[in-house]
């Protein structure tokens, strides 16, 4: 195997061989989490928060759920899935959350300190203001 050509974007390696085939070297782990295995990348953040990403996915397939009519409003949906209506509204109520919030939380920039529990509080429903309270603008 020769290397025609090297280069590195980011901490990636990319070679392309003599054969035209392109070798793509990426430096990983994989790390149990939660009795799951996670591949962690150097990239990844370590403020990465899985229980919030997996209440921000409940929300929106939830608010789905009640705005597609399968279900026609909380307390019945609630009552299917088996949970608690203020629960169930609760994380519901992260659908509010401004785009910059949402993605700070997927990407793993959200600071440490805000958890699940302060984003499913009651908060101001202007973006803008909601940057605020958490320390965004």
């Amino acid at each position: 195997m020769t290397i025609l050509r090297s280069f590195e974007i980011a901490s990636n390696k990319v070679e392309i061989l003599e054969n035209g085939n392109v070798k793509i070297t990426i430096p990983m782990s994989f790390r149990n989490c939660a009795g799951r295995k996670r591949i962690v990348t150097q990239e990844l953040n370590s403020n990465f928060n899985e229980p919030i990403i997996t209440n921000l996915a409940r929300a929106f397939r939830w608010q789905a759920l009640i705005d597609s009519g399968k279900f026609s409003n909380v307390h019945e949906l609630a009552r299917a899935i088996g949970k608690d209506d203020g629960y169930v509204s609760r994380i519901i109520r992260l659908t509010l959350l401004s785009h910059e919030i949402i993605h700070a939380i997927i990407a793993g920039t959200l600071e440490k300190d805000i958890g699940i529990e302060q984003l499913k509080q009651a908060m101001p429903l202007m973006w803008d203001d909601q940057k605020k309270m958490f320390g965004m603008e």
